[in-house]
């Protein structure tokens, strides 16, 4: 089973960037892939020494894939993109600012697959780090991209997951991974509420869901209900996922796209 690791960071965290790769690749073996997104600052060009850093750090390491984004993007965007890039259908996805310490965490994750057949999980109780797949994202549309900076999306998520499998998202507890929740190296050039995180995403948030008993907790305090509707946002990939392999060798197409 094939998994692949992706980290989103951006400018301010880049001493987290580098330690945290300096872990996994210490930890997993160099035939895994890690899919670095650089994300942009809002209204700010990249500087150079930057990119070059990035570009430095991906270079000192074995299958270190870097996707550039010359100016800040979304949280839920960069999820998608990652997920979307990768070449494997499991995808293990972690926060920049995780510490990553245990060196049978992804024996732990297979195991745990392999004895579920779980496909999106939580790792420790946090959105800090967790496994999903590429037909699963798709079938509940992806995380939503109308959440323009970071924070939030993850919670919508969860709710989505409740609402179309009437069930909590599953969880595996592993020693040694864990979020160092550094939120004071923020982003600059965005209006934030707590925990340093943009208030547009809160804001809309509370656009698209509003309290109902008879709703839905998922990571809410509180029951919702959501009232602005979720459409499939990459309506072709499961026809990309179905068809990839015809194009080495032409079988039929495969026109199932839902």
């Amino acid at each position: 089973m094939d998994i692949t690791i992706s980290i989103v960071t951006f400018r301010q965290r880049a001493h987290l960037i580098k330690k945290l790769i300096e872990q996994v690749r210490s930890n997993v073996p160099d035939s895994v892939d890690i899919l670095l997104a650089v994300n942009g600052n809002n209204e700010e060009i990249m500087p150079e020494e930057y990119r070059q850093e990035m570009l430095d750090l991906c270079k000192q390491y074995v299958n270190v894939y870097p996707i550039f984004c010359t100016e800040y993007k979304g949280l839920s965007k960069l999820w998608n993109t990652l997920t979307i890039f990768s070449r494997t259908e499991y995808n293990f996805i972690i926060c920049d600012d995780v510490v990553y310490g245990n060196p049978n965490t992804l024996d732990i994750i297979k195991d745990y697959i392999k004895q579920t057949g779980c496909t999106f999980f939580t790792i420790n109780n946090q959105y800090s780090h967790f496994v999903l797949t590429k037909t699963q994202l798709h079938q509940l549309g992806y995380f939503d991209e109308r959440f323009i900076g970071h924070g939030e999306e993850d919670g919508d998520m969860v709710h989505r997951y409740t609402e179309v499998y009437g069930q909590r998202m599953a969880d595996i507890h592993i020693p040694g991974i864990y979020n160092l929740a550094s939120y004071e190296l923020r982003n600059e050039n965005i209006e934030n509420h707590a925990d340093n995180k943009p208030r547009f995403n809160r804001e809309f948030q509370m656009l698209k869901y509003k309290q109902d008993p008879n709703g839905i907790y998922g990571m809410s305090p509180v029951p919702l209900v959501k009232v602005i509707d979720d459409y499939q946002q990459y309506p072709h990939e499961l026809f990309v996922l179905n068809n990839k392999h015809n194009i080495a060798k032409h079988s039929k197409v495969v026109l199932d796209e839902e």
